[in-house]
């Protein structure tokens, strides 16, 4: 069971690095559009399990069935309610960074921002333990750090590059424009890793490998990321210093 989270900045290539890995390793591909939308279809989803159970289970389907057991437990236990479902749902999960440029000004709004923050991390972890995903941002690195099957990619360019490719991909109409949008998107997610983290979105202790689009193409970036990843999956991360540890049969 494969799981990977990719954390980069805008304009570094992140999401193109998560869909070629996703693709090659045959996992599921997760930002926050595509989680709005499982949300989204997760209330109806729910209602059919039953017809369900006969079929593939997709990743709506998987991710609403781990909701559905959450739930269960949560009564058992006297919680009572939905832990973070509710109404809307799928337009928070679907908040970019910069809806979190600026730090709240009221209770009111602190409030909501931190239940952004909990949600997507609840979100994030259920995904994880369902398993064979790519999840792309919302501070997955940061989330599931402590998990030993988890492999943390970060992304980084220059900045003329990320500008070059935020203004192809946005169709905006300067390099400077682009640039103010990155400065505007950095800000941003630096405020939310703080925010939610205590931390940073380029600390490099967060991530097992940090790539630099800049001096990489994403196609050599994507290549080595699956191979980690296949290590990862049959051997685990520390296997290497694992066998340097063993005693040496032929040593005195």
């Amino acid at each position: 069971m494969s799981v990977i989270t990719i954390e980069g900045r805008l304009g570094a290539g992140g999401p193109d690095l998560g869909r070629i890995v996703a693709k090659e390793l045959d996992l599921d591909f997760i930002d926050r559009l595509m989680l709005a939308d499982i949300a989204k279809r997760v209330g109806s989803t729910m209602n059919a399990l039953s017809d369900q159970e006969r079929r593939v289970p997709t990743l709506a389907n998987r991710f609403a069935q781990s909701i559905q057991r959450m739930l269960h437990r949560s009564a058992v236990a006297g919680m009572g309610g939905d832990p973070y479902f509710g109404p809307g749902i799928e337009h928070l999960l679907a908040r970019p960074y910069t809806d979190m440029e600026e730090p709240p000004h009221t209770s009111a709004e602190e409030i909501d921002e931190q239940h952004f923050i909990d949600t997507a991390s609840e979100v994030i972890k259920d995904l994880a333990e369902i398993g064979n995903v790519v999840l792309l941002g919302r501070g997955g690195a940061a989330i599931l750090h402590d998990s030993i099957s988890v492999l943390r990619v970060g992304v980084i360019a220059k900045l003329e590059d990320r500008a070059a490719r935020v203004q192809q991909q946005m169709r905006l109409k300067s390099v400077e424009e682009a640039k103010l949008t990155i400065e505007h998107a950095d800000l941003a997610q630096h405020r939310y890793f703080e925010r939610a983290f205590e931390s940073s979105p380029i600390d490099p202790f967060l991530y097992h490998f940090m790539w630099n689009t800049s001096d990489v193409s994403l196609e050599y970036a994507a290549q080595v990321t699956i191979d980690a990843a296949k290590v990862m999956s049959e051997k685990g991360l520390k296997w290497a210093s694992q066998t340097d540890a063993s005693p040496d049969a032929t040593s005195e």
